[in-house]
């Protein structure tokens, strides 16, 4: 029987999941700690009360992609301020390939001004999401409705009686959870 050997562990991507608002200030703070990252900007017009402004925007908010030997280095990254946690799928560490990372990073140099994403398309009824703040951190619940784009109506699953929570998009964690 083999076992994975965490020290012979090669370096990939990973995704850290960040606090809202908070990807720009983590990257510097990877880079100050020479943790290679990845954090794709691109640039949007914003409309002040006395002006336009162009302002740099992350790509996909609340996401930073590393480049580090996770069992290694992933308490380094978690410890940053800014840091909430790694993306997992399927009860492992998400890793993104680097072919996926230049496609995106060609995407948006030479298609930018037609990019459009929807996040709120992973708003889907029926799909089972963690709360990874405010009061029901750490639970998981199921996605009723999208009332709009800053909250979602979820349930507390396998309880016969439905209680419906109106919850900040903030507070809730992108990835898949198996049921």
């Amino acid at each position: 029987m083999s076992e994975t050997n965490p020290q012979s562990e090669e370096s990939a991507w990973y995704i850290v999941y960040t606090k809202p608002r908070s990807e720009k200030k983590l990257s510097e703070h990877l880079n100050k700690y020479k943790i290679e990252n990845y954090l794709p900007i691109r640039k949007e017009r914003k409309k002040w009360t006395d002006r336009f402004k162009w302002i740099d925007v992350p790509v996909l908010p609340s996401y930073i992609f590393v480049r580090i030997e996770f069992w290694r280095d992933k308490n380094k990254v978690l410890q940053l301020p800014g840091s909430v946690q790694f993306v997992f799928h399927k009860g492992q560490p998400a890793i993104v390939e680097q072919n996926d990372l230049d496609v995106l990073e060609k995407g948006l140099r030479d298609y930018a001004k037609s990019l459009k994403m929807n996040p709120e398309l992973l708003l889907q009824k029926g799909k089972m999401i963690r709360v990874i703040d405010g009061s029901f951190k750490g639970k998981t619940m199921e996605i009723l409705k999208v009332k709009n784009k800053t909250l979602v109506v979820l349930r507390i699953p396998g309880v016969e009686t439905i209680f419906s929570y109106e919850i900040n998009i903030d507070h809730l964690a992108w990835e898949e959870l198996l049921v």
